[in-house]
């Protein structure tokens, strides 16, 4: 059960990364993100932890932006809906994933470098990286490498 939920917006991105740094160092909380919401660069803070430490935290970040600050809220015992539905963390962890296995595809192919036309990096041409540029696939419908192939 989590025990305690703030929110804090901030006009501005650097400022909201201040008072996000603040507020960490200030109480033993866990920063849940940053979000931009819809409109005049407000950024909301999303942090959580026990009721004294986030009030104390959320305190803190208002102190710290000053003009900045639009607005705060600490939620104690906040029902679990509110977690699943604006504290989605499964989301953020499939697109990781995806990222990594896309960045590890990428570089498979990039280690196979020398098997792929490095003109056009079509996997179906035939051209091997070192072959005469006439071998490529696409040789004949655009300029490779800025030359004009008329």
């Amino acid at each position: 059960m989590h025990q305690s939920i703030g929110l804090i917006e901030i006009k501005g991105l650097a400022a909201a990364i201040m008072v996000a740094d603040t507020m960490a160092k200030v109480a033993t909380i866990q920063i849940n993100g940053l979000e931009k919401t819809k409109g005049a660069g407000w950024i909301t803070i999303k942090i959580e932890g026990d009721v004294a430490s986030v009030t104390a935290a959320v305190e803190a970040g208002e102190q710290v932006a000053r003009e900045d600050f639009i607005t705060k809220k600490v939620i104690a015992r906040p029902a679990d809906d509110i977690w699943t539905t604006f504290f989605p963390k499964e989301e953020v962890v499939t697109i990781e994933v995806e990222q990594s296995s896309t960045i590890a595809k990428q570089q498979e192919v990039a280690e196979e470098s020398e098997l792929i036309c490095n003109l056009c990096h079509d996997l179906a041409c035939t051209r091997k990286k070192g072959d005469p540029r006439q071998n490529c696939l696409h040789f004949e419908e655009k300029k490779v490498g800025g030359e004009n192939n008329e």
